[in-house]
């Protein structure tokens, strides 16, 4: 279990891509680009709420994800694209992305937004998908409700607060 890593103050151009880059992702060479994020960790599972100013990140494979684990995308503020391998939608509010951990994606916006980003295997027998799925789960909003409880508080996370959220995300991807 880890403490919570809290960003207030967006960084912006090389301060970002360092930042994006100890997390696996890159992002261009704009000067301009600026991304704040908070973030908390457990054995197997990373939750991360994440703003950034228009542009792309790619974001590449987590070397160490568990073949059954999956990325839950979900937007909290604007839409975003998605490309996972050949496979490319846009995910707007009410919707959400899940793709395996293993694979990379790049997500790109327009303008600025935010989005949820839980990395995790689901609890239950749920398997994750082959490719890049995007579906809308009435379970979506209990997600973030917790998710957002849970970052704001700094909470690190717990063995049962990493139970809670397997379960969330097995409940979300069940529809």
């Amino acid at each position: 279990m880890s403490d919570p890593q809290i960003r207030t103050m967006p960084l912006r151009g090389d301060s970002a891509r360092r930042w994006l880059h100890a997390r696996h992702a890159e992002t261009g060479p704009d000067p301009a680009f600026a991304v704040t994020g908070q973030e908390a960790t457990a054995e197997g599972l990373l939750l991360r709420r994440i703003w950034h100013s228009a542009g792309s990140i790619e974001f590449r494979p987590s070397p160490r994800a568990d073949s059954r684990s999956v990325v839950l995308l979900l937007p909290l503020e604007g839409a975003f694209t998605v490309v996972c391998r050949e496979e490319r939608a846009v995910v707007t509010r009410g919707t959400l992305a899940v793709l395996p951990a293993r694979s990379g994606a790049t997500i790109t916006t327009s303008a600025s937004g935010s989005r949820l980003v839980l990395v995790a295997r689901p609890s239950g027998d749920v398997r994750p998908p082959s490719g890049l799925t995007v579906l809308s789960s009435p379970a979506a909003p209990v997600l973030v409700a917790a998710a957002n409880a849970l970052l704001d508080a700094r909470l690190p996370v717990s063995g049962g607060l990493r139970t809670a959220l397997e379960g969330l995300a097995a409940a979300v991807m069940a529809g």
